[in-house]
């Protein structure tokens, strides 16, 4: 899931070069550092951070992206191809839906004139893709994605998160299933706008289960949005066992939904039981460290401040941790973690080349965002000769 650009300017105030005021710069600090911001500029930030897969499209996202979408079912006289009887974006192209009517649909068409399936066309593959049936709840969910489709093409926003909100507990499966995709589809900076009505029991129940696994991250981050005191429990939990366990693939989502949940002291947890252990591999770290960086972003002044000081005292203790924080922050333009950073390339404690990269073009970065542009003032003309002064 992608976090929002997190807006520093209200809460860096700090002076960067206050703890190195007086000291000599080495003469190819300023040379490198502006060399390396212009050849190697922060990569912008990653969607569906906790995915080692590509979230699956939802029914909306066809909806949305479809230049050809119909309405069709069977007829009396082919009960077994569908055929359309709506059209709803006309895409300019022969209609041929090769998917066959199976028995269920057939016993549910013959059973109501009015039943049908929403079709789009993907471009791709040139096939019709089934989008779901055309029930009363999702014929008003589909009418509101054709009205809003430049918005929602432009980015995921909350009016629709809010639509899929009032159906995660919706009596159809298949508009649970939808619900959920979409939640998996949404940025943290929107998703934690939901009110979670799923009971955690639930979410923890699918969480291990074979057709659960694509979507543990999520159902994780739900866990941390729910605020129960059960999900508190297991998540916390959660991130005691992985202290002594390999890197898995959802502790940084565990990380995230800890944060979510206990504030500040779930930052100190997991500053206890990982960052603060120098035996922990650093990919395990940077998990943790990305869901820092993302709470950076959303998170309250409080909870700002427990994640800026657990940080630098990271770096300090491992230097080889700063590119971590470098790339994590730097991917979300979050430039707070400047006064952290900055020491470790001026003293010279970063030793591997690659490391020295990845932190100097998040300090130069950092500082060219924060610290203000000097005014020029405009140039005296000489007075003109003959002139009066």
């Amino acid at each position: 899931m992608v976090t929002s650009a997190a807006s520093v300017q209200d809460r860096t105030r700090r002076d960067p070069d206050a703890p190195n005021r007086g000291r000599k710069r080495p003469a190819w600090a300023g040379v490198l550092l502006a060399t390396l911001c212009t050849v190697l500029p922060i990569q912008p930030a990653r969607a569906c951070a906790f995915h080692l897969y590509a979230p699956e499209k939802t029914a909306i996202d066809w909806i949305v992206e479809t230049d050809h979408l119909v309405v069709a079912r069977n007829t009396a006289q082919d009960p077994f191809s569908y055929s359309v009887v709506e059209t709803l974006r006309e895409g300019g192209r022969a209609v041929e839906i090769r998917q066959l009517v199976d028995a269920q649909a057939r016993k549910r068409f013959a059973s109501d004139p009015d039943a049908a399936v929403y079709f789009a066309y993907d471009t791709v593959t040139g096939d019709w893709r089934p989008l779901g049936r055309n029930t009363p709840r999702f014929r008003e969910i589909v009418g509101r994605a054709l009205q809003d489709t430049e918005a929602w093409r432009a980015g995921y926003t909350s009016d629709r998160l809010a639509i899929f909100e009032a159906v995660q507990d919706h009596p159809d499966p298949a508009l649970r299933r939808l619900a959920l995709l979409e939640f998996d589809r949404a940025p943290y900076e929107v998703l934690r706008q939901l009110t979670v009505r799923i009971p955690a029991r639930d979410l923890l129940a699918e969480l291990w289960s074979q057709n659960g696994y694509p979507y543990q991250s999520i159902r994780i981050l739900l866990l941390g949005l729910s605020g129960d005191d059960f999900a508190r429990t297991e998540l916390r939990a959660a991130i005691d066992r992985a202290a002594g366990r390999p890197p898995t693939r959802t502790l940084g989502a565990f990380a995230t939904a800890l944060i979510q949940i206990d504030g500040p002291e779930g930052v100190i947890r997991l500053e206890q039981r990982l960052l603060s252990d120098a035996a922990q591999p650093l990919d395990k770290l940077e998990q943790v460290v990305e869901a820092m960086a993302i709470h950076s972003g959303v998170g309250s002044d409080r909870l700002k401040d427990s994640i800026d000081t657990t940080l630098a005292r990271l770096v300090r203790a491992r230097p080889e941790t700063a590119p971590l924080v470098a790339r994590q922050f730097g991917n979300r333009q979050d430039w707070s973690q400047l006064e952290a950073l900055q020491p470790l390339v001026q003293e010279r404690r970063l030793t591997s080349t690659t490391d020295l990269i990845t932190v100097a073009v998040y300090v130069s970065q950092a500082r060219a965002t924060l610290e203000p542009t000097p005014e020029k003032t405009p140039e005296q003309t000489p007075t003109q000769k003959g002139e009066k002064g």
